[in-house]
Order: C-alpha cells, then sequence, then structure tokens
C-alpha cells in the first residue's frame, strides 16, 4: 500500500500531463495497428520485454544477459518487419499534411453527375471498376502509376476504360481536378484481416489507399453489381442511384462538409474505442513507473519530544532530551510541505516509577502527516529519572528598579502562583518575583506583563507553557 501512495502523491500536473501525451500516442498506434498482424508481433516483443524485465529484476544473470545482447538484433528486425508500418506512419505523421497549403479539391456537379452516370451504368452490365478521388493529399508514392490520361471525366470515357475488352480496364482511375489523370493504376492492398471475406481485390485496394491517404474511392462490385463508397475504413454500400448520388456529393463538393466531417471525426475520437484508450491508458502508466517510477525525497529533521501522561506527583528530574533526529522519506511534493512541528515524538510516561527508566523510541512514537515514513531515528533510546513531586502556593513579587512615587499602589495580578518540583527542592522556594522593571518604564507605560523567576531554578511555576504576571500601577491620591 505505501508503494501505491507513493506513486499517487508523486503524480503532479506535470506527470500527468507527460502520461496523458505518451497514452494519446500509444493509442492511436494501437488503433492504426488493430486488426493487422503487425499488432501481433509488436504484443510478442513487449512479452518479451518484459519477460527480460522480470529476470533481471529476479537476478537470473544468464538470462539478462542473452536477452540484453539480443535486443540490438530485435531492434534491426522490427526496422525489417514494420518497414512498411514505420514508413506509413511517418507519412500520417508529418506535419507537411497540414502545413502544404493545399485545399480539398472540389469535384464539380458535373463532374459528379458523369461519374454516377457511368457507375450506375456499369453496376448494370456488372462491369468491375475502381475508381479514386484525390484530395488533399497527393497519391504520390502510395500507388504504382498506370497510364496518364489526362482528360475530361465524361461518363462514355468512365464506361470506354473499365470494358472488359479494355487494355486500360484492369486497375483504378485516379480523378483529380476535374480531370481523369490516370488509368489502369495499381492501389496498396489493406492488410486488415477483420475485413469479411465477401470483399475481393477491389475493396482491399480502396480501403488500403483510403488508409494511408484521405481520397475517395469508388469501388463497383463485378460478382454482385454493387456499388460501394470507401472513405478512411468505412465502406458504404448503395443500391439506389439517388443515394449513391447524393452521398458522392456530399463528399465531394460541399465544402462545409469538410468541416462537419473534422468535428464529427473528432466527437467519434473521443466517444469510440474505450477499449483500446483503457489499454493505452495503463500501458503509458506502466511505463511511467518502469522508466520514472515514484519520485521520493529523503531528509533529515529534528524533531520536538513531547512527554505526556506523567502521574500525578511525579516529576522529571535531572537533564533529559527534549529533540531528536530523524530521517524522513516521502514524495518531493509532500517532503517540500512539512512544516516545523507536523513530525513529533511523543512518550508516554503514565507507567513510569521512581527512579531511572528507559524507553525506546520507534515509528510508533512519531507522529507524521499522512505520505510520510520514518527510515531512521537517532538516537532511538532514552532514559529518564522520575522522582516524587510536591506543590506549594507562593505569592508573587514584583522586582521594581528605581523609586515609584508615594501615591502609587502596585497591582499584580495573579497575587499567588503554585509552584511544583521535587518536594525538597520546593520547601527550598523562598519567593516568585517578576523580572527587573524600571520603576519610570511602569510609570509611563501603567501596565507591563511580565515574566516569572523561581529560586531555586530547580522547582518551577505549575503550566505547560511559561507563566506571565501582569503588574498593574493605581493611584491613591486623593
Amino acid at each position: 500500500m505505501q508503494i501505491l501512495q507513493d506513486i499517487f502523491d508523486s503524480i503532479s500536473l506535470a506527470n500527468a500531463v507527460d502520461i496523458l501525451i505518451m497514452a494519446t500516442l500509444i493509442y492511436f498506434m494501437l488503433a492504426w495497428l488493430w486488426g493487422r498482424r503487425a499488432l501481433q508481433i509488436l504484443a510478442t516483443l513487449l512479452g518479451m520485454g518484459l519477460f527480460y524485465y522480470l529476470a533481471a529484476s529476479m537476478g537470473l544473470v544468464m538470462t539478462s544477459v542473452i536477452f540484453q545482447y539480443l535486443w540490438a538484433a530485435i531492434i534491426i528486425v522490427l526496422v525489417i518487419v514494420f518497414q512498411p508500418e514505420i514508413r506509413e506512419m511517418l507519412e500520417r505523421a508529418s506535419p507537411m499534411r497540414y502545413l502544404g497549403g493545399r485545399y480539398p479539391n472540389v469535384v464539380g456537379h458535373d463532374v459528379v453527375a458523369e461519374t454516377v452516370k457511368a457507375v450506375a451504368e456499369l453496376a448494370r452490365r456488372r462491369l468491375g471498376a475502381l475508381i479514386v478521388f484525390q484530395r488533399r493529399q497527393r497519391l504520390g508514392s502510395l500507388i504504382l502509376h498506370g497510364k496518364a490520361l489526362d482528360s475530361l471525366v465524361s461518363a462514355e470515357g468512365l464506361l470506354a476504360i473499365f470494358h472488359k475488352n479494355s487494355p486500360l480496364h484492369d486497375g483504378a482511375v485516379v480523378i483529380s481536378e476535374d480531370r481523369i489523370k490516370e488509368a489502369s493504376c495499381i492501389l496498396p492492398l489493406s492488410t486488415d484481416e477483420s475485413l469479411s471475406s465477401r470483399y475481393g481485390t477491389r475493396h482491399r485496394a480502396a480501403i488500403g489507399l483510403a488508409e494511408r491517404c484521405d481520397a475517395v474511392c469508388v469501388v463497383v462490385s463485378e460478382e454482385r453489381g454493387e456499388v460501394s463508397l470507401v472513405e478512411e475504413k468505412q465502406i458504404s454500400t448503395f443500391k439506389r442511384r439517388i443515394d449513391f448520388h447524393q452521398a458522392l456529393q456530399q463528399k465531394l463538393t460541399l465544402l462545409g462538409h469538410e468541416n462537419n466531417s473534422a468535428r464529427s471525426r473528432f466527437m467519434a475520437l473521443l466517444t469510440s474505442n474505450w477499449g483500446i484508450k483503457c489499454l493505452a491508458l495503463a500501458t503509458a502508466i506502466l511505463m511511467w513507473i518502469l522508466i520514472v517510477g515514484p519520485q521520493t525525497s529523503e531528509v533529515g529533521i529534528s524533531v520536538p519530544i513531547q512527554y505526556t501522561n506523567l502521574p500525578a506527583g511525579m516529576e522529571i528530574t535531572g537533564k533529559w532530551m527534549d529533540r531528536i533526529d530523524v530521517r524522513v522519506r516521502g514524495s518531493e511534493t509532500n517532503v517540500a510541505n512539512l512544516k516545523p512541528g507536523s513530525v513529533r515524538a511523543v512518550i508516554d510516561l503514565s507507567r513510569v516509577l521512581p527512579g531511572l527508566n528507559f524507553f525506546r523510541i520507534s515509528s510508533k512514537n512519531l507522529q507524521v502527516p499522512p505520505g510520510i515514513s520514518i527510515t531512521n531515528i537517532r538516537p532511538s533510546d532514552l532514559s529518564l529519572t522520575i522522582a516524587a513531586g510536591s506543590t506549594r502556593k507562593i505569592k508573587v513579587s514584583p522586582q521594581i528598579v528605581g523609586s515609584m512615587p508615594e501615591n502609587v499602589k502596585i497591582i499584580v495580578k495573579p497575587q499567588e502562583v503554585e509552584v511544583k518540583g521535587l518536594a525538597s527542592e520546593v520547601s527550598k522556594v523562598s519567593g516568585v518575583v517578576t523580572e527587573p522593571v524600571q520603576a519610570s518604564e511602569l510609570v509611563e507605560k501603567r501596565t507591563l506583563t511580565l515574566p516569572l523567576l523561581v529560586k531555586p531554578d530547580s522547582a518551577k511555576v505549575d503550566g505547560v507553557f511559561p507563566v506571565y504576571v501582569t503588574v498593574s500601577m493605581e493611584d491613591r491620591s486623593p
């Protein structure tokens, strides 16, 4: 429990932000790899890393040394195995995607109408087709470029390209800036194993490209005559021409949809994939514990000793310790917030006997704030001499230096105090007086509060705190 308490106390605002940033990065990586074969390989490598950590913690020298030398080879294997994923991740994380200054291509209504007309006819004839609309991001190295055309978009032209006897029908058509830029292009296939088996090569190629950029793909199924619209990892299938027309027009021609789409994606990001988010947060916290750990601090302080429950009629004689030195440990925040008196040593004297008494000071005798623990006490033993005590009421006399006016009366409050100590010492007390005060000062200020002096010094005025007596002046003139 103390370890958990130290961890909780160590999570400051900066550490919380650190954990949230790492959890966000882990979440995006897991969400991107979820369902891919690379995730299984990554899980295996993480398991090997955990096994290495446990072996090193348990002192398994040979196992930990072998794994330590293997990590260099494992890093190379990681680069080779994850080469496509690493390249794709770097491309998606590149700030040039957002700083390039390009705006999404806004496709004209006539281009959408011609595309819908061609797609409807292709679906009726059961001719497979794959059409890609380039938007903000360039396709560049994502596709294997085919035949450059740079022609107007027309239903007749698209039907001619995807006709079975056409040399350009096998591959994808790329439309950008209201023109057919290329035909017979090869797209990257998706490696998502969760895709349904009903999707063929064209659908996997469309999803594979949509996973890597913001392009919109139109797929016509040769087997079923279905029309599908693919954006990111979402596949929408349409059976009615009007529904497909409206969906394609909304994605390609409405400028306001870009902001609405970004807003909806942001809301979906906040409300979806709770399982992956919890896993990412737990992984980030575990990494913080293993790498950073509880940020504790240890300092030495001087602690006052408080003696309690001394039986009536007994007194402490001779010299006794009023402070001890201890070392305290806790989070940096808790240690920095320690105040004087927040740590105290309490010694219970309820069972003392007359004579020499010995006490062992342990952490049980120390009162500490939550989150603070004691690591060392010095000295840990103390001794007290206890003897029978006595009390006696004695009148208080003021010590006034100089002469007072004849018509002035000195009033002392209280007039007497109780003196306690050893019986032999109390019997020797000759009187209790105030500290010396100048007569001129008393005349000027009229009222003074002064500490008391007891003779001999071994006796004390009864009270936990120093007792002060008030000396006032009363004028008796007629």
